[in-house]
């Protein structure tokens, strides 16, 4: 009888059984999305071959500097910050350090970033927040470093590897709450004011309008703040104010945020109306502070955990010798954390 094979790696491992490293990964790390058969198969022949994956082996192989380009546009909103934690937890873990840059929303400013990474020879980079456009030159360069990059949450359709927030389910499953609470006109607190993911966000709640046969003209009000230049709980104060001089205000709000939600909290409660009794609210982003707030506030987790660890894993298998192409547009579901102001 021949010998079995000497497994030394995860790629090596799922080359033998015909998978991605990318899948075995997934199994290997606990995370969902992979079918119970695969998964049950991946761990059985683990078992059978005695295979036991160095941690340091599942670093990024091939690695010179240990580095890695972290791009993000800003830090100064609390889930942007929450990412950068989530990034630097992920990179340590597999013994990588990043390198972090940010770019103020340029994407002149994120493309001599990205040479500059290129420069520094970095095992993989990671986009938060990219601006930059599908024709833009840096992708031809990047094909041509070989260099192993991933976008999370990029504004547009950029061809790389991509992970982001389903947008879409999250303002389903947010429209849905306040209609089973009874609301039939909404409110959307800043929403079209922001340039990035705005537009993503109202577009899925015309999907989910449609499917709950609400009308988009009769049942929605926007309402932004042009005289203020951040989305923090001023603005939301200010964009309730704006809401409760309506003749007859929609009863249902989404707000673009946490801080957003929780500022017009305090205008609602200060023109003497009650929450949930007679206005709901939902802001987005499930930030600690919406659970010490008085009602605590009903948000929208972006799991923000899960978008990082599959960005870091699909850097990994690139670099291990995937091909890019070969990664779908990963989208991770949101959740909705029901508290007291809904």
């Amino acid at each position: 009888m021949p010998e079995e094979p000497v497994i030394r790696s995860v790629g090596e491992f799922a080359k033998s059984l015909g998978l991605s490293r990318w899948t075995v990964s997934r199994i290997l790390n606990g995370h969902s999305g992979v079918h119970e058969d695969t998964a049950k198969r991946v761990l059985d022949e683990m078992k059978r071959l005695h295979f036991q994956p160095n941690m340091m082996a599942r670093s990024l192989r091939g690695t010179k500097t240990g580095l890695v380009g972290v791009c993000l546009q800003e830090v100064d909103s609390p889930i942007l910050a929450r990412k950068i934690s989530e990034i630097q937890r992920a990179l340590h873990a597999r013994d990588l350090r990043g390198v972090i840059e940010l770019t103020a929303g340029q994407s002149d400013a994120e493309h001599k970033i990205i040479n500059h990474f290129l420069s520094l020879k970095v095992d993989g980079i990671v986009l938060v927040g990219s601006t930059l456009t599908p024709d833009d030159s840096i992708f031809t360069r990047l094909k041509q470093e070989n260099t192993s990059v991933v976008a999370v949450d990029a504004t547009w359709n950029v061809p790389l590897p991509r992970i982001e927030l389903d947008r879409q389910a999250a303002m389903l499953i947010c429209l849905r709450h306040l209609r089973q609470r009874g609301r039939r006109s909404f409110a959307l607190l800043g929403l079209e004011s922001d340039p990035v993911y705005g537009a993503r966000r109202i577009e899925g709640l015309k999907s989910a309008a449609k499917k709950l046969e609400l009308s988009w003209k009769e049942s929605f009000t926007s309402i932004k703040v042009d005289t203020q230049s951040d989305w923090s709980f001023s603005y939301g104060h200010a964009a309730a104010q704006e809401l409760l001089q309506m003749e007859s205000p929609p009863r249902g709000i989404i707000a673009l945020n946490d801080e957003v939600a929780i500022g017009a909290m305090k205008a609602i409660k200060e023109w003497g109306y009650g929450i949930p009794k007679d206005f709901s609210i939902v802001g987005f982003d499930n930030l600690d502070i919406g659970q010490w707030v008085e009602p605590s506030l009903t948000s929208i987790a972006q799991n923000v955990s899960e978008l990082i660890e599959q960005a870091i894993d699909i850097m990994q298998s690139i670099s291990e010798g995937s091909n890019p192409d070969e990664f779908p547009i990963v989208k991770v579901q949101p959740k909705l954390n029901v508290r007291g102001s809904s």
